[in-house]
């Protein structure tokens, strides 16, 4: 019993690799001028408080929604179903659901993965993603090793891996895609350490119809600490994440749209919540980010463009039990950092300070220790004069 239980939990914390190329990656290569000076700070509005992203995490079975509006066209949106089954006494199968909508990129994947194990704590899956579409389909290996507190996997994945034998267009890969992922958990007394590394390795797609080349390479890591709060004592969670990406599009012949883009973006972040009396929680943290860039157009007489942006992002939750079934919620999100452009030898630079402050308000309705849905609001502190309103957030996470 206590290999399948452990079995059981390796499999609901080790999602697949999220490195991971999709088509859509090829429709907007320079997606930096779409983020404004309120972006990053709507996207921090956004996130779920602590105590529910420490259930989710100590959850095996699970669904969760946030949806948020970002502008009068877009909305920010972000579900994951993540369901486990234990077959017999030496295989399991798991069904998961990834979707993520932003200005950046929207992408939805949904991953089937077959487990044999544990055998003294080793276990060896297949894992993928169908599609109707042979030449959309993805398929890989994944491996674990649990060793008393700390458990290692690792695994390869081959996306649209007969893409160039079972293709609909003519449209073709010189250098197949191929995603390698690695991470390492450690259960350090109540909490937990985590590191995970993801490489998108470069990959060449031809486009023949339109004379195009394209380049992809990504790379990610992640580094976390998190320990959820008890009744005596509080939580915290310290994490820092790294992510490098570079596209490029080249025609034949030449034209404008020749284009090579690259970012870099760190991201440290803290965060210490913990219980005030019976009825009261506090919540407060910060985020730094930095991203630099650049866009080279190739062609003379087109702008080339480096970005630099750096943002402090501190907050404040104070959440309060009003009834068994209604939580409330009173945030204070801020922003100071600056959006630096640079264009060389074209001009003129430009550098625009980013100063944000948000009130955030909202409700949970709670059915149970399972179940809960949240209705939020934010109002903009910072230009309260021209337009207060700042956009609603509905959130739900359901635990079985």
């Amino acid at each position: 019993m206590r290999r399948l239980a452990l079995a059981a939990a390796l499999l609901a914390t080790a999602a697949p690799g999220r490195a991971v190329f999709l088509r859509a990656e090829m429709d907007a290569l320079d997606t930096e001028p779409l983020f404004d000076s309120e972006y990053f700070l709507d996207l921090q509005s956004f996130r779920e408080p602590l105590d529910w992203r420490w259930a989710w995490d100590g959850a095996p079975i699970g669904y969760r929604i946030n949806g948020a509006s970002l502008d009068r066209s877009d909305l920010y949106l972000e579900q994951e179903v993540k369901l486990p089954k234990r077959l017999n006494g030496w295989s399991s199968f798991e069904y998961r659901v990834e979707h993520r909508g932003d200005k950046d990129l929207v992408e939805l994947h949904q991953w089937v993965a077959f487990d044999f194990g544990p055998w003294s704590g080793f276990s060896a899956g297949l894992f993928g993603e169908p599609a109707f579409d042979k030449q959309d389909a993805d398929i890989g290996l994944r491996l674990r090793q649990a060793l008393g507190p700390v458990t290692a996997r690792a695994s390869v994945l081959f996306p649209d891996f007969n893409f160039n034998e079972r293709g609909k267009t003519a449209e073709a890969y010189a250098r197949k895609p191929v995603t390698y992922e690695g991470g390492l958990s450690c259960a350090a007394g109540p909490g937990t350490l985590a590191a995970a590394l993801e490489l998108d390795m470069p990959l060449i797609r031809e486009v023949p119809a339109a004379g195009r080349t394209y380049g992809y390479r990504r790379t990610r890591a992640r580094l976390a600490w998190d320990r959820p709060s008890s009744a005596d004592a509080p939580g915290w969670r310290a994490a820092y994440s790294y992510e490098f990406k570079k596209e490029e599009d080249r025609f034949q012949p030449a034209t404008a749209s020749n284009l090579s883009v690259h970012r870099k973006v760190h991201v440290l972040e803290g965060a210490v919540e913990r219980g005030l009396g019976v009825r009261d929680r506090i919540e407060a943290g910060a985020l730094f980010m930095a991203r630099g860039g650049l866009t080279d157009a190739f062609s003379a007489g087109q702008k080339d463009a480096r970005h630099k942006r750096w943002e402090l992002q501190p907050y404040g939750r104070w959440r309060r039990t009003l009834r068994p079934w209604a939580v409330s919620e009173a945030a204070v999100f801020l922003s100071k950092g600056e959006d630096y452009r640079i264009f060389p030898g074209v001009g003129p630079d430009k550098r625009d300070a980013v100063l944000e402050a948000k009130l955030g308000l909202g409700m949970d309705f709670v059915s149970s220790a399972s179940g809960r849905v949240g209705f939020y609001g934010t109002f903009d502190l910072d230009d309260a004069g021209r337009h207060v309103w700042d956009g609603g957030n509905v959130r739900a996470m359901f635990l079985f």
